[in-house]
């Protein structure tokens, strides 16, 4: 299209028609490529952990929830960034009505911050089960992520009746409110912290018990919970040059020029980092999934990762003698 011939911004209905221009094709094939590696690398953990009984069983509310989370949630952006770079990569640019294309970019930009906050509703069900001594079950955490995914969608939606005409990168004309970015932000971060935060007190929380007594697989315990606060933490560090960049591109913070040109990619990595570095931190589940990667260059198989199960015992909340916990399910 001709300078001459496109109509100013503001003009644009929602059902005029837009496109995604030619010059974001090279930086989508880019982010298509990390993010469908990333989905592709977290679909070969789901594999791992959906046929090693033992964790699938005893890990179902936490690693396994994640690791599935990820890799279902992110499904949205990476079709959206697909069909972009098949229209984009034959020299198409696609068309779409500005609601249309406005919806796909709001609604994958809460997707992301769906799943970069999965270790939210991990951690509520694990302080639940450790400090309440409560017994949810893996239909909890799923409740809990449900109820993020809709805010987060509400949020996509808002961007309609709160938001105005924009130029983009995505979409030529973009329905777009800069206060839903920003409340869409600090919602990421909030989530974020406030797991790691919970993560903390848990940790605080199993290790003081582990003084305190010598129950078998309390270690186990304590690995399982560093490795959720890890899991926690990861989310944060490969999102926030993306979040930040996010201030610079709508509010004009000046920041970086990396930030926007090379550490903004990191948060594709999400997808896969966030459940890998959960699976990792327990010495059992570690020792594991090396094993299944260098199959070849062990001399025997390691022992496989012992089911744990141990049931909340039924007692008053202020004996903690007798205290039990059900980290595993």
């Amino acid at each position: 299209m001709s300078s001459d011939s496109i109509p100013a911004v503001s003009s644009y209905f929602l059902t005029n028609l837009t496109y995604t221009p030619m010059s974001y094709r090279d930086r989508i094939t880019v982010e298509f490529g990390l993010n469908f590696t990333s989905w592709f690398l977290n679909f070969l953990l789901f594999l791992f952990v959906k046929f090693k009984r033992n964790i699938w069983n005893s890990l179902k509310s936490t690693i396994v929830f994640v690791t599935t989370g990820s890799l279902l949630v992110n499904i949205p952006l990476i079709l959206f960034q697909f069909w972009m770079v098949i229209n984009l990569q034959l020299g198409n640019e696609p068309m779409y009505t500005v609601f249309t294309c406005s919806f796909f970019k709001n609604f994958c930009s809460s997707t992301t911050s769906a799943y970069q906050v999965l270790p939210f509703a991990v951690s509520i069900y694990r302080y639940r089960t450790v400090v309440l001594k409560s017994s949810p079950t893996v239909h909890f955490v799923i409740f809990v992520q449900t109820l993020v995914i809709l805010i987060f969608t509400i949020y996509a939606f808002l961007n309609f009746p709160l938001g105005e005409n924009q130029k983009n990168d995505v979409c030529f004309v973009l329905r777009f409110s800069n206060t839903m970015e920003l409340v869409r932000i600090f919602s990421t971060l909030f989530f974020n912290f406030f797991a790691i935060f919970m993560n903390f007190v848990i940790l605080n929380f199993v290790k003081n018990f582990e003084r305190e007594n010598s129950q078998q697989n309390q270690t186990k315990r304590v690995q399982l919970t560093k490795s959720l606060l890890f899991q926690s933490i990861v989310p944060v560090l490969v999102s926030l040059p993306l979040l930040l960049g996010s201030f610079e591109f709508y509010f004009g913070i000046p920041l970086p020029k990396s930030f926007s040109t090379t550490w903004y990619a990191t948060t594709f990595l999400g997808p896969f980092l966030t459940p890998f570095s959960s699976i990792i931190g327990i010495s059992s589940t570690r020792r594991e999934l090396f094993y299944t990667i260098f199959r070849c260059c062990y001399s025997k198989k390691p022992p496989a990762p012992s089911t744990i199960f141990v049931k909340v015992a039924k007692i008053s909340k202020s004996d903690r003698s007798t205290f039990t916990v059900r980290d595993f399910e």
